[in-house]
């Protein structure tokens, strides 16, 4: 007779045996649906797939291109996902397009992607290249919120491949919200102008890497970020897209690595809060960030983030920082080499100015071992050889705690 400890051994392998065949069941239906979805290959010569599309009025020599792209994602939303595949060549894009899940954008080595701003018609110009949303559900109010938006795009360059923002001033390359399970890889990003190359709000494991964000002009003294991370709230005015639920649901699970950024406003960071969310686990880690006219990278209400082995290079005079931080839960920012930056790092209390400032002031929340990791920090030509602390109040930054950067 089977022993109870037996008989338990016996029924969790069984468990486990049928486990392991749903599991790898489920990954051949998923490997199979995903060998059934299209794979399309276009040029800046192609036609739209949808031909009627040659019929409107609006299509021109200046939004052709728009139009063909577009035609092709949606086709990729009726059938449930798929590939489309961009030979070398310049592609002017005027107006939004729309990306719907399970669909991934290739690049090949030679593509430019310029942002339009006249379409030759009565149709007036977008101020996005890429919204990360079905086509179907793009003019629908409210259509999304928390993470229940698209999942599984990945937007990927083979070789030198460059989004140019042209400076259309306050446009953006790529716009996510409510998304899951997002890439962009190897894309060099150009020539931005007060917008952001990429805004990302309540969407949960990104990876951008491999990228370049390089040049940015400067507008009316606002400080605009290559990564905006940002929420959907309506109180802070950060976000406008007609199609998002504004449910102030932060990012969770962002990846940022290898990628290079200059001669911008900054590099990654949030610029208003949302009373009570906190972005959680934003990783930044292995980029070089150089030239930028305001703090490299503004944390503001991150949890659990990690910044890492960075390497952030020349910003501009005037006690500016390489990181500034506000409401900073358990923050490991370690491993950074700074050069020529007035401050390593700084920790202040901080509330929003204008929308938004009705959301009470946040603080940070650093555990010792939060501060020993401080200390893993190196500076090089610095005003300053320690990373400021204060916590006490909005707008006292008098009598800092200071720890001491690695020699």
């Amino acid at each position: 007779m089977l022993n109870v400890k037996r008989i338990s051994i016996l029924f969790g392998a069984t468990v486990l045996f049928f486990s392991l065949l749903l599991y790898i069941s489920k990954d051949a239906v998923n490997a199979a649906d995903q060998e059934d979805r299209p794979v399309y290959t276009v040029t800046p010569l192609s036609d739209p797939i949808n031909e009627n599309y040659m019929n409107y009025s609006t299509y021109t020599s200046e939004t052709m291109q728009y139009y063909m792209l577009r035609s092709y994602l949606e086709k990729l939303e009726s059938t449930g996902g798929g590939t489309l595949i961009l030979n070398e060549g310049t592609y002017t894009v005027t107006n939004a397009l729309f990306v719907p899940s399970n669909v991934t954008i290739e690049f090949e080595d030679g593509v430019r992607i310029i942002k339009g701003t006249d379409t030759g018609s009565s149709m007036k110009p977008a101020k996005s290249i890429f919204q990360f949303v079905r086509p179907s559900k793009a003019k629908e109010d409210d259509a999304f919120g928390k993470f229940k938006g698209e999942k599984n795009i990945s937007l990927i360059g083979h070789g030198e491949v460059t989004i140019d923002m042209d400076y259309d001033l306050a446009a953006i390359s790529i716009i996510m919200g409510h998304n899951q399970n997002i890439v962009v890889d190897n894309i060099t990003f150009l020539n931005m102008y007060s917008g952001h190359f990429i805004e990302m709000d309540a969407s949960k494991n990104v990876v951008v890497k491999n990228c370049t964000f390089d040049g940015s002009r400067n507008y009316l003294g606002y400080n605009k970020e290559a990564i905006n991370i940002d929420t959907p709230d309506a109180k802070t005015s950060g976000w406008s897209q007609i199609w998002s639920k504004f449910d102030a649901q932060p990012n969770f699970n962002v990846v940022i690595e290898n990628n290079k950024f200059n001669l911008l406003d900054r590099a990654v960071g949030t610029h208003k809060y949302s009373g009570g969310k906190y972005h959680d686990r934003i990783i930044i880690r292995n980029n070089e960030i150089s030239n930028t006219r305001s703090d490299a990278i503004r944390v503001m209400n991150w949890s659990n983030s990690v910044i890492e082995n960075n390497t952030i290079t020349n910003v501009n005079e005037g006690n500016l920082r390489g990181i500034l931080a506000s409401g900073a839960v358990n923050p490991t920012f370690q491993n950074n080499v700074f050069t020529n930056v007035s401050r390593a790092m700084q920790f202040i209390v901080w509330q929003n100015n204008g929308p938004g400032e009705e959301y009470e002031t946040i603080f940070n929340d650093l555990s010792e071992a939060n501060k020993k990791a401080l200390a893993m920090n190196n500076g090089h030509n610095m005003k300053e050889d320690f990373i400021r602390i204060s916590n006490e109040e909005f707008k006292n930054y008098s009598k800092p705690e200071k720890v001491y950067l690695k020699k």
